[in-house]
């Protein structure tokens, strides 16, 4: 029984030692995974990457981020919610929306996700949708169609905000944890 007491000694060395390693790894397919649920509307990406570093603090506390990084990445993910909402309303009403036109974006964007290829529908959904919505208003094509371009416009630069924080929580978070393991 001596090989088996050495055997299990060897294999909890090695297990402890790769836990950094293998947590790593896992958070990294949380990132992306994160990141291609950026443009999808119903999954929160940002929020799945916060969770990927959160995963990271609690599964390796002493080689993570610090708490103030992981309260202030929640912050930019409460910013994201946010974004997402008021660009793409922005850039319909920046255009000249009417109620019907917002309506029709939201629902165009909603819908889009379930009409396959749904990443092509969830970006042109609330163009199609503000288009419609303005068309039921009484508008004529040239105005619903600048409307439902204002929503499209909206649309593309909340998806480019909410990556643009997600790329940077994880650079922040790979900064810290590179530090956190130096020192």
């Amino acid at each position: 029984m001596d090989w088996w007491s050495s055997f299990i000694t060897q294999a909890g060395q090695w297990w402890g030692a790769s836990q950094p390693a293998l947590a790593m790894v896992v958070v990294l397919l949380i990132f992306v995974f994160g990141l291609v649920c950026c443009v999808l509307p119903i999954v929160p990406g940002p929020v799945i990457v916060w969770l990927g570093i959160v995963i990271h603090k609690l599964w390796v506390p002493d080689a993570s981020a610090n708490w103030w990084l992981i309260l202030i990445s929640g912050l930019f993910v409460a910013l994201t919610f946010l974004l997402d909402y008021i660009l793409a309303l922005m850039g319909a009403k920046k255009f000249g929306a009417s109620r019907w036109g917002s309506i029709g974006a939201i629902l165009g964007g909603f819908i889009g996700f379930f009409i396959p290829p749904f990443i092509i529908w969830v970006i042109i959904g609330p163009f199609v949708g503000a288009l419609i919505g303005e068309l039921i208003n009484g508008e004529n094509l040239q105005q619903a169609s600048r409307v439902g371009w204002g929503s499209f416009l909206g649309t593309i630069a909340a998806y480019v905000s909410k990556l643009t924080i997600c790329f940077l929580m994880i650079g922040f978070f790979m900064v810290n944890v590179v530090v956190s393991s130096l020192s």
